[in-house]
């Protein structure tokens, strides 16, 4: 825009002498030198000092001729632009000194026009330069989010594996201190009765009672090391149909389809907070009364699928629990949609392999 504003003065200026008939050498020297020192300008120096040197070259060249007086607009525009609004007042100066008194008025409007559209196009440019440096910062910040939440993943992979191992290194405890001992203990009385039977029946036979003894002991105490490691709580299908019997709002029909076993139990919990809010939903603003709930696990990917035939709520409003959902599933690489057109509907779909995230539908 700063170079149409510049060659349209240029212009006028070459139109004004091929009006006059007479286009002297200097006035073409000086085309090619006003030129140059903008083209430099605006390509390699572009600072007050190229606009002082530019305001020099139009005074000499007005010294030359009176023609070149409405190139002064073009210093005005230049100091205007970069801010430096004291340069403005000797270039007005100059151009109303060599100026005749009957082009005052034409002068000072083309100054101030060329003034406002400097300090509009200055305006413009520090507001598009303010947008690209948040930008860069809004960029900037989403990466390190993106980065930050892939240490937050293979952080919690690392906490599950040290879990796993931990729980694994309590267990190996657990039968070792409570169980092998014992069985130890039954095997060298058993190796004991079996040196005494030839030389010592009845004592080899009271050994060997004392270890069937100490076997069914060792027995229970396996059965109850056991039940004391087997978590209270329910897993699997168990723990949806948990969650579904603490809802009486209205009968619900379960299908499931596939391997429990083969979900993690992230996964496994995300289904369940799901069914917790889409049965919520239906009992708050649905009116349903019956709820369909299906579960298809594969090898590839977990489909949830629930559908109540109630009324639906027209204005839906995603509040903590669904943008929660949302967040949850997109964390575990799934997808999830949500309709509320003739009651509740809500499709979700979890992978097996990937955990790194996707788009939600």
């Amino acid at each position: 825009m700063k170079h149409i504003i510049k060659l349209l003065f240029l212009i006028y200026i070459i139109v004004l002498f091929a009006i006059q008939g007479d286009v002297p050498d200097r006035a073409v020297l000086v085309f090619i030198l006003m030129i140059g020192v903008n083209v430099f300008k605006e390509r390699f120096y572009d600072t007050v000092y190229a606009t002082l040197a530019s305001f020099i070259l139009i005074c000499i060249a007005i010294w030359l001729d009176r023609n070149f007086t409405f190139l002064l607009c073009i210093p005005i525009f230049d100091f205007i632009y970069q801010k430096r609004y004291l340069g403005v007042f000797p270039v007005a100066i100059m151009g109303l000194y060599f100026t005749p008194e009957s082009e005052f008025p034409s002068l000072i409007l083309i100054m101030s026009l060329c003034g406002i559209l400097a300090l509009v196009m200055e305006k413009a440019k520090a507001k598009e330069s303010d947008y690209k440096n948040k930008f860069d910062e809004e960029r900037r910040l989403r990466y390190e989010l993106e980065l930050t939440k892939v240490k937050l993943l293979n952080s919690a992979k690392d906490i599950a594996h040290l879990t796993e191992v931990s729980e694994r290194n309590r267990i190996a405890r657990e039968i070792h201190d409570n169980v092998g001992h014992g069985i130890a203990g039954i095997l060298i009385q058993l190796q004991a009765a079996d040196k005494l039977f030839d030389r010592n029946e009845k004592k080899s036979k009271e050994v060997l009672k004392k270890s069937i003894e100490n076997l069914s002991d060792a027995l229970t105490l396996l059965r109850n090391t056991v039940h004391n490691i087997k978590p209270q709580e329910t897993l699997g299908v168990e723990y949806i149909k948990s969650v579904i019997n603490n809802f009486g709002f209205c009968p619900i029909e379960l299908k499931f389809y596939g391997d429990f076993g083969l979900l993690a139990s992230s996964q496994l919990e995300i289904l369940g907070l799901i069914v917790k809010e889409a049965l919520t939903n239906a009992a708050k603003h649905s009116k349903a009364t019956k709820v369909d709930i299906t579960i298809d696990i594969n090898e590839k990917y977990t489909r949830l699928y629930i559908k109540d035939n109630g009324v639906g709520y027209v204005e839906l409003k995603e509040g903590l629990g669904i943008s929660g959902m949302r967040e949850r599933v997109l964390n575990l690489g799934g997808t999830i949609s949500i309709s509320s057109n003739n009651g509740f509907l809500i499709v979700c779909l979890l992978p097996m392999a990937n955990q790194e995230g996707c788009d939600v539908v």
